[in-house]
């Protein structure tokens, strides 16, 4: 007989709860740093853990110890907890009584694979954003005394030495070429991010698949199977599209079917760098391409306008992503 687990997990400490085969409990809290060893001398245990930071690394090693482990939903399981006032003890509880009537929320758990590639994006991605802020701010503080440089990432490089030389506050001269140089360090660091993520799929075939998709770069690759991760929990394409945000939302009553922008429901990552790629399509390729998907762009991209048509051709490269890695193949020239 099983025994229903439930645990509360926090940083420092988290609360256990026991539902036993005879209906009795037995609630305690322990550190975290020894939640596995109170667990795993234990017996036919089902264990249930809210999706959270750090929970990945204890559910491997509860897994390892031969534990079966189920990670719940947090968002879907905050409307099914006990009643009155919020305790770590009643979280506990509400998530063995989950496991116990099988009515379980569950999140999938990713690989250790799917997880360093996405901890490496993220990385990037911070690097990204403070490289940009300081730019900007590099730009904007010239225009305050009338220097002004060109748009684009490019010309700020090519620009800035000759417009910092315009300035007669040597002071804020000196200040603001520590922040350029801040913010070649952190491009640098970017590069080197980018030599590790090929490092990590050079041995994936999976990475050749989908470069071999226009529009799908490295980042893209990167993401796509950072967040997919194992491509067969899907059941076809239009189910990925929907995981990575990429469908139509749906407001419906009756026989009133209303369709909206898309969801962006679960994490941006993919869906970012595949709307970025869908706008490289429509940006620089040539519109006389016969190519049918460069074709059905430009086609959508008259009729529509060219933020529909990028949105439509990211959907479009998410299922043609889904279908290569799931067919085992090579993009083809035929959709």
């Amino acid at each position: 007989m099983l025994v229903y687990t439930g645990i509360d997990y926090h940083k420092r400490t988290s609360t256990i709860c026991f539902i036993f085969p005879d209906g009795k409990k037995d609630v305690k809290t322990v550190l975290s740093e020894n939640l596995v060893k109170e667990l795993v001398n234990r017996k036919n245990l089902l264990v249930g853990i809210e999706a959270s930071c750090g929970v990945n690394h204890v559910v491997d090693q509860l897994k390892t110890a031969g534990i079966n482990v189920k990670i719940i939903n947090p968002n879907k399981f905050r409307g099914i907890g006990i009643g009155g006032k919020k305790t770590d003890i009643k979280d506990a509880e509400a998530l063995a009584e989950c496991l116990k009537v099988n009515f379980i929320p569950e999140v999938y758990h990713k690989g250790i694979g799917a997880r360093r590639l996405k901890s490496l994006l993220r990385i990037r991605e911070q690097y990204v954003q403070s490289r940009v802020s300081a730019t900007n701010h590099t730009r904007g503080i010239l225009r305050e005394y009338g220097i002004t440089i060109n748009a684009g990432a490019e010309n700020f490089w090519d620009e800035i030495a000759g417009k910092l030389e315009q300035l007669d506050f040597d002071i804020l001269k000196q200040k603001l070429t520590d922040m350029v140089f801040e913010s070649r360090r952190l491009a640098a660091k970017e590069k080197d991010v980018e030599e590790s993520l090929k490092i990590l799929l050079a041995g994936d075939p999976r990475a050749v698949y989908l470069q071999s998709i226009p529009g799908v770069g490295l980042m893209t690759t990167a993401a796509l199977l950072a967040i997919g991760d194992d491509f067969s929990r899907f059941p076809n394409a239009k189910s990925f599209a929907s995981y990575l945000g990429l469908v139509p939302s749906e407001s419906s009553s009756g026989d009133k079917v209303r369709r909206g922008a898309i969801t962006k429901a679960g994490q941006d990552l993919a869906r970012k760098y595949l709307i970025h790629g869908a706008r490289s399509i429509l940006i620089f390729s040539n519109e006389n391409s016969q190519e049918p998907i460069r074709r059905w762009a430009f086609k959508l991209k008259n009729k529509r306008g060219m933020n529909k048509a990028t949105v439509a051709l990211a959907h479009r490269l998410s299922r043609i992503c889904y279908n290569v890695i799931v067919e085992e193949r090579q993009y083809k020239k035929v959709i």
